[in-house]
């Protein structure tokens, strides 16, 4: 598959790793968090570790995260240890949920469960009450990717993300029509390296329990 994100004149790889935030107080709670700004649970800040030690080789020439600080302690670690500052954009927040945004999500709140699994259901068409139109998240995140590649061609970057906007970002650099979108449920036990050249490579790592760093050869979602 041809990355349509590079120009096909220019032969050299970028590498890309995109990465979601660290398990964060409030995915340990099911409350949906949207762009409001809980930290990292335990878990999270160790996974944070884990990506430092599984990005400890790798050349970056810059790292990326929203204005959120769950993404910013996910990426401190690598930024620490890479002597790299954390390019914080705000165009890369996770979108904003509107009502839904602090409540929980499992019956605790059945409305907000219901409303919940209304968004999973229809991801492109039904929006949330004082949500954002996911249209507009797609534009937002389609143009801050385009000029990170742009900024770093042929170089290696880490971007430091959330559900919503990696899946845009994943889409876009997969060469996916965005109603498959929807299938990309990115976790943030894995992270995933894309190489853009003459085609498009994509592996998947794991950062939890004893198998931390380890390829595996197919894209799990």
């Amino acid at each position: 598959m041809t990355g349509p994100l590079l120009s096909s004149n220019n032969p050299a790889v970028t590498t890309l790793y995109v990465a979601r935030h660290g398990q964060s107080e409030w995915n340990n709670q099911s409350r949906v968090t949207g762009q409001l700004n809980p930290g990292l649970s335990p878990k999270g800040q160790q996974q944070s570790e884990a990506l430092a030690q599984c990005l400890q080789d790798e050349d970056l020439a810059a790292i990326y995260a929203s204005e959120l600080q769950r993404t910013i302690h996910t990426a401190q670690p690598t930024a620490s240890a890479k002597q790299l500052p954390i390019n914080s954009l705000s165009a890369l927040n996770e979108m904003n949920l509107g009502v839904l945004q602090g409540r929980f999500r499992d019956e605790r709140d059945p409305q907000a469960q219901a409303m919940w699994a209304q968004v999973h259901a229809d991801m492109w068409g039904y929006q949330v009450p004082g949500a954002e139109n996911y249209h507009d998240l797609m534009q937002r995140v389609s143009q801050a990717l385009q000029e990170i590649l742009q900024q770093h061609r042929g170089r290696r970057i880490l971007i430091v993300g959330h559900r919503n906007t990696n899946r845009v970002l994943m889409g876009k650099l997969l060469d996916w029509p965005h109603e498959r979108w929807p299938e990309l449920r990115l976790r943030n036990k894995f992270f995933y390296r894309i190489r853009l050249g003459a085609k498009t490579e994509v592996a998947t790592f794991t950062l939890s329990g004893n198998k931390t760093g380890v390829c595996h050869d197919s894209f799990i979602m």
